[in-house]
């Protein structure tokens, strides 16, 4: 039987073994490289990628979640999705790759910046950085981590500027887009003077935009008044307010969209509350059962049926706002149904445990539970049925010992 622990491992923490001296460290994720051949360089990324237990159980596909200046936002990032993900429960948020993409010494306003400055001439490297995004990175996170084929892409400031950019001129590089505090200031609003024209050209599938904006006016001004203001100090909140303006405008283009005004924060502390109302926004359908507080996989007041029923419909929910299967996970499913089973509650158990053969066909973990569920009800000729197609796909020494076991009987 397998363990019963749900395996989280989202944040591998290194304890000191007894009598060690030297302190361990924390690791959050690690460090890969990836040469660029459109920027010339090797870039570095900061990867976040939940595990699993391969030995059991397929292998998952997770959105991923892009952020730029990867270097100041990927730490809360990582914690605030492990909180919100797995802990204590929490399904509030998917479980999801974080890739942060980290600027390179003095390259920051070359790469963020989607047009050329005549006060910094090594900027507007912005489309090139956009196609290093598309043709490399991506291709190379996909390639080798357990992604999902849904993608957001997060930035701030200048970040937020490029998030702008990508979601107008390419759309559908990314599922969603969190622009905080962008900086639409830049090169005298440039951006912002093609926002209304390229909105209205664009019709958008599922798309989804996160808009936060922070408190930078002079403390005797509200966002009524400021708009009025002509001074150079208040541009950057003015032209963030007139995108907002923009985006209302062109309301029926399809682009799902929502913005907030963060009074009590300045441009530099909007990052983490911001990342945390666009996430609750963007994947606000995660949870299961949907803004309900009680555990219905546990509330046996919930017929089987019932059961079967509402899952059903949140995963095909899910699945359609996302574009992919999106399905229970294999892990919580296989725990659910051993726990049912030592339970005796063999009705329950069996769901489980048909769940995941119904979405995991190819995994032998699925078939080696519905074995030991023929099992424990006294189905012997059914539990080496099933305990043989789990053989075919995985050959192991637990299943051939149950098998000659039950062989011997």
């Amino acid at each position: 039987m397998k363990k019963l622990c749900f395996l989280t491992g989202l944040l591998c923490l290194s304890i000191l073994a007894k009598g060690q001296s030297v302190p361990q460290p924390i690791v959050m994720g690690q460090v890969d490289t990836v040469y660029s051949e459109v920027l010339k360089e090797k870039r570095p990324i900061l990867i976040y990628s939940p595990s699993y237990d391969s030995v059991y159980f397929s292998k998952p596909a997770y959105p991923v979640l892009y952020v730029l200046d990867g270097d100041a936002y990927f730490a809360s990032l990582v914690t605030m999705i492990q909180q919100l993900s797995v802990h204590n429960g929490n399904t509030i948020f998917p479980q999801m790759v974080i890739v942060g993409v980290p600027n390179l010494p003095g390259k920051r306003n070359r790469d963020l910046t989607p047009s050329p400055s005549t006060m910094d001439p090594a900027s507007g490297g912005g489309e090139a950085f956009t196609t290093f995004l598309e043709k490399e990175l991506i291709p190379y996170v996909d390639e080798h981590y357990a992604t999902a084929p849904y993608r957001t892409l997060i930035g701030h400031s200048l970040g937020g500027l490029m998030v702008l950019n990508t979601l107008l001129k390419h759309p559908s590089l990314f599922n969603a887009y969190v622009a905080l505090d962008p900086s639409m200031s830049y090169d005298h609003g440039n951006l912002l003077k093609q926002t209304r024209q390229l909105l209205r050209q664009q019709s958008w599938k599922q798309q989804s935009l996160f808009l936060g904006i922070a408190n930078t006016m002079n403390a005797d001004m509200d966002t009524v008044q400021v708009r009025s203001d002509t001074t150079a100090i208040t541009f950057h909140i003015r032209s963030i307010l007139m995108l907002k303006d923009n985006l209302a405008q062109a309301a029926d283009n399809g682009l799902r969209w929502r913005y907030k005004y963060y009074a009590d924060d300045d441009h530099a502390s909007i990052p983490l509350i911001a990342e945390y109302d666009a996430l609750r926004f963007i994947f606000n359908s995660n949870r299961f059962p949907l803004n309900q507080p009680q555990n219905q996989y546990l509330d046996r007041a919930y017929s089987v049926v019932q059961l079967k029923k509402n899952m059903d419909a949140h995963y095909g929910l899910v699945s359609k706002e996302r574009g992919y299967q999106v399905k229970p996970p294999e892990p919580l499913m296989n725990q659910l149904g051993y726990s049912f089973l030592q339970q005796k509650d063999f009705e329950r158990a069996f769901f489980f445990f048909e769940t995941n053969v119904q979405y995991y066909p190819n995994s032998f973990n699925v078939y080696d539970g519905m074995g030991d569920y023929f099992l424990a009800i006294g189905k012997k000729p059914q539990a080496i049925d099933y305990f043989k197609r789990a053989l075919k796909l995985k050959n192991t020494s637990e299943i051939r010992d149950k098998l000659q076991k039950l062989s011997l009987e």
